[in-house]
């Protein structure tokens, strides 16, 4: 026993004098006055690869200027319009510098500096007997045109969505949101990568909690490949096992700006058109913007079409086989027959026919997104038509059981996000291998975890399943109600009232 204490003691010895070892820092290279140096030292660095290109210039006054950028990157017809041509009409050194000063340029010693600024698009400036450089802004900007999304098409409404380029975007935002309390903060994500991306909020909407918590996990991401949103909303959800998203994506301006006026945050990625809404509720992925252009008791209705489509959606192929499974006893007297008609030659269980159609469906959806969208198109009414009417007249399927995954899928895609479409037909597969084993009690039990699971639910720390957990009537009205726009405004003016004289 002593010799176990003294073993003990000698480890905790040992591990109190080992010292951590910090990462060595990035060396330093300052810039040469021998030219030739210079130049070997960013070739080398960037591994001598083909796409680098060396421009040499002479100046009026026989000084020889190098110019270093990479092809694919950097605007070379401005670069040869204007940069060259204007540095050989120069005949002296002061004028070198000067008009190098006057350019869009920043001056840098160390040469390692500039090697990140040459992968962004940037032209290295190298001038002999000089131990300083130039780097020029020629990046070139190669984005789309500011269009509407295709996944995310309104009736009425601003028709311009998101592209590849994130300055288009931030800039679409600023023209919906011109308010000075709108907050940007820039950060790099990806090792390898260097995306750049940006936190967007407004200050005094947004909760200061949870703008520093989305700071803070955004600098523990540490991955090498490139950064979307998709791999930026998997390393910032709460709970990564869950089946339901608990972040919106959007491509649409006017939907990302009325997000930042309700307090959420915005996350944009350089690369990628899509928008990471944070945080949300359950309710927020069955809101479009079509409920705030439209009259306000039809939006009401459509956004109640929506719930009760997530409901058939997930429990409808389940419902389906606990009847005829179990509970045929409340199939109604007069379709009795038509039903068992329709199943009675079927060799398979309804269970069997049900993941048989649902995979099948699967398959025809998938083919029709990968495929180009006129041959899609062809393939997905074609293929639904041909083996429906095949598998039902050669008696493996029943005709009901098509009504049934026709009637589900339909009710899938009434939801405007295609995050919880996706989890919609996920959730309906245990659903349905519940009913099969126990009935109707087996979808209860099914739809019980699910609520206890969302209840528990959090979105960066807020209730996920708000406002029902906790429940909040004032919140329920805000929230999964659409009032009319003229009672929002007489509650926020009562609410702004209540607020200044209780600081008062």
């Amino acid at each position: 026993m002593k010799s176990f204490f003294k073993a003990f003691e000698n480890q905790k010895k040992q591990k109190a004098d080992t010292k951590i070892l910090e990462p060595p820092e990035t060396p330093t290279f300052p810039v040469s006055f021998e030219i030739d140096t210079n130049r070997v030292y960013v070739k080398s660095t960037l591994h001598y690869t083909e796409d680098l290109v060396e421009k040499k210039v002479t100046t009026g006054h026989n000084k020889t200027v190098y110019f270093l950028y990479l092809e694919p990157l950097s605007d070379t017809k401005d670069m040869h319009e204007y940069f060259y041509s204007k540095l050989r009409k120069i005949r002296s050194d002061e004028n070198l510098h000067r008009t190098l000063s006057d350019m869009d340029s920043a001056r840098l010693v160390h040469l390692s500096d500039a090697i990140s600024e040459i992968l962004s698009g940037k032209s290295l400036v190298l001038i002999e007997n000089t131990d300083y450089c130039y780097l020029l802004s020629t990046t070139s900007v190669i984005h789309r045109d500011v269009g509407e999304p295709d996944n995310e098409q309104v009736i009425r409404g601003s028709h311009s969505g998101f592209v590849e380029n994130l300055s288009v975007n931030l800039q679409l935002v600023r023209n919906l949101i011109s308010h000075p309390s709108l907050v940007v903060k820039y950060t790099t994500l990806g090792e390898v990568s260097k995306t750049k991306s940006a936190v967007i909020y407004m200050d005094g909407r947004a909760d200061p909690i949870v703008v520093e918590e989305i700071h803070r996990r955004l600098k523990k991401i540490k991955v090498d490949k490139l950064m979307n949103t998709g791999i930026i909303e998997e390393y910032m959800e709460d709970n990564i096992y869950s089946l339901f998203p608990q972040f919106i994506t959007t491509e649409r301006a006017d939907r990302t700006a009325l997000n930042l006026i309700d307090g959420r945050v915005i996350i944009l990625t350089d690369g990628d058109p899509t928008a990471l809404v944070l945080p949300v509720t359950f309710f927020s992925f069955f809101q479009s913007t079509d409920d705030y252009n439209s009259r306000w008791v039809a939006g009401n209705f459509y956004r109640l079409i929506r719930v009760i489509s997530f409901l058939l959606a997930v429990t409808l192929p389940g419902i389906y086989i606990a009847i005829i499974t179990y509970h045929y006893e409340i199939i109604p007297f007069g379709m009795t027959f038509v039903i068992k008609d329709a199943v009675e030659h079927i060799p398979y269980p309804p269970l069997v026919e049900a993941l048989f159609m649902e995979l099948t469906l699967e398959l025809i959806r998938e083919a029709g997104i990968r495929l180009p969208t006129p041959i899609g198109q062809t393939i997905g009414i074609v293929g639904g038509l041909v083996i429906g009417d095949a598998v039902v007249n050669a008696g493996f399927i029943s005709s009901i059981m098509i009504i049934v995954v026709a009637l589900t899928a339909i009710s899938s895609f009434v939801v405007p996000v295609h995050e919880m479409s996706m989890a919609m037909r996920l959730l309906r597969y245990p659903i349905m291998i519940m009913a099969s084993l126990l009935g109707f009690v087996g979808i209860v039990f099914c739809l019980t975890v699910y609520l206890i699971h969302l209840c528990k639910l959090t979105s960066i720390g807020k209730p996920f399943f708000y406002p029902f957990a906790p429940f909040d009537w004032k919140g329920l009205m805000n929230r999964f109600v659409r009032l009319p726009h003229t009672v929002e405004v007489k509650n926020e003016q009562k609410e702004g009232k209540n607020n200044h004289s209780s600081s008062s």
